[in-house]
Order: C-alpha cells, then structure tokens, then sequence
C-alpha cells in the first residue's frame, strides 16, 4: 500500500514510462453520508500498486501525470467521476474494457466474466461491500483490490485486436471520448423527483406530502450523523410511516 511520499516518489517514474495504466478505484457508500475514494488502484508492466488516498499525501502530482496517460478502466462512468471529485481528475483518453466487449457483441461484458473469458481464471466477489475506508485493510481486500486491475492491461490489448479486426476500432473510440465528457458532466438532482423513492407511486394525498417531509428529515438527519440514509430509515419505513401518520390523524 502505497501511504508515504517517499512511496509515491518510487511510483511516479513508472508511471512516466508507461503510455498505457489500468486504473480502479473504491469508493465507501455504504458507510458514511457522501461516497467518498478510499482507495486509488493502478496496474503497469511493471507490476499492481495500491494508493491511499486517506493517507493525507498531496496526490496531485500522480494524478496530473495519469491526466496525460491512456487510461484503462472497466464501466468507467462512476470511476471517473469520482476521480474527478475526489481528485480534480480528468483523463485525455480511457479505453473503456465494458465498452470495447459490447461492440463486439459479447452478452456477458462484467470484468469477471471478461477475465474467465480470456484467461480462464474466476475471479472472487467477497469484497465488494467491504468498508473501504477501513485501516489496515485485509489481505482478502487487498487481493481483490489487485485484480480488479491486474488483467486490464492485457484485456485491453486482446479486445483492441478483436476490434480492429472487425473495423470497430474507431467507434469504440468515439465512445470512449463521449464517455470522458459524460463523466465529467454532473448529474443534477431534480428536487421534485428525487425523494420519490420505491413504493413511493402507491402513495397519494396527505401521505404523499408526509413522505416527502419525512425523506428530507432522514437525509439532514444521514448527514448530521454522517451515515448513509438507508442506515437511518430504510425506504419501506419511510413509506409505511408516512400512511400510519396520516391514517392516525
């Protein structure tokens, strides 16, 4: 894990003679308010290094020099966003994995199934919901956090022959580049929308307004606390109190 200056210090040089990085990140969701990065991955020939960035190291060098880099990713939209937030970083180019398999028409394009795909290896899952933000981390998580990048490199070189083979290597990058302006693109929140939740479309009237004041409670209330609003109140509790606070009066 790479958590010192002089740890980057050693990356940086790699990473300069590369033209090409595979690059993953983990993000926490599920146990704070605002989903923050917690963890920065990046694959080279060289070989797979993990970055902190909760160590408190100014990662702007890195991420000015991967801004210059070929950047390879897997369903890079929410990467890139968060890279973007959690790190003012913008990539010149991606070459997009999950793209690149469904315009060569694959029906299974998840980045486990790509790597059973080409080299045979079944990749675990049992880290997916793991708190990211948690110090040390285990060498279960670090193991999954690895290979979420170590066959991208490879991957990408296969998927780029397939694609020139067929005469699709330009529309996929065409795709890439509209992604990187997607990503870089923020969603707004529509006010009006974004507190109808599931179950929501079954209740109206009095109800509809209860629920709508409650949803805005639970998430000044996720946010004091710093905690997900799900941890709060989960979504078919906020529904069912709103009809019992109306049938009660």
């Amino acid at each position: 894990m790479i958590a010192s200056v002089r740890q980057l210090a050693e990356l940086i040089p790699l990473v300069e003679r590369n033209a090409r990085v595979a690059v993953d990140i983990e993000a926490d969701s599920l146990h704070c308010y605002r989903e923050k990065l917690c963890l920065l991955q990046v694959s080279l020939p060289e070989g797979d290094f993990l970055i902190d960035p909760l160590a408190g190291i100014n990662l702007s060098l890195l991420a000015a020099l991967l801004a210059k880099k070929e950047i390879v990713l897997h369903g890079a939209d929410y990467d890139l966003r968060m890279l973007r937030r959690g790190l003012a970083f913008q990539p010149a180019r991606v070459f997009d994995t999950m793209i690149a398999a469904r315009l060569l028409g694959l029906r299974e394009f998840s980045y486990a199934a790509l790597v059973e795909r080409y080299f045979d290896i079944q990749l675990t899952k049992g880290s997916q919901k793991a708190n990211w933000a948690q110090r040390p981390l285990s060498s279960q998580m670090e193991r999954y956090a690895r290979n979420d990048t170590h066959y991208l490199l490879p991957l990408a070189r296969t998927l780029e022959q397939q694609l020139k083979e067929c005469g699709r290597l330009e529309w996929f990058f065409q795709s890439c580049e509209r992604a990187i302006l997607a990503a870089a693109t923020d969603r707004e929140r529509d006010a009006e929308e974004v507190w109808r939740i599931r179950g929501s479309g079954a209740v109206r009237g009095r109800a509809a307004a209860v629920l709508r004041a409650i949803w805005n409670w639970r998430e000044m209330e996720a946010q004091r606390v710093d905690r997900p609003p799900f941890h709060i109140l989960r979504n078919e509790q906020l529904t069912q109190a709103a009809e019992t606070a109306v049938k009660g009066k």
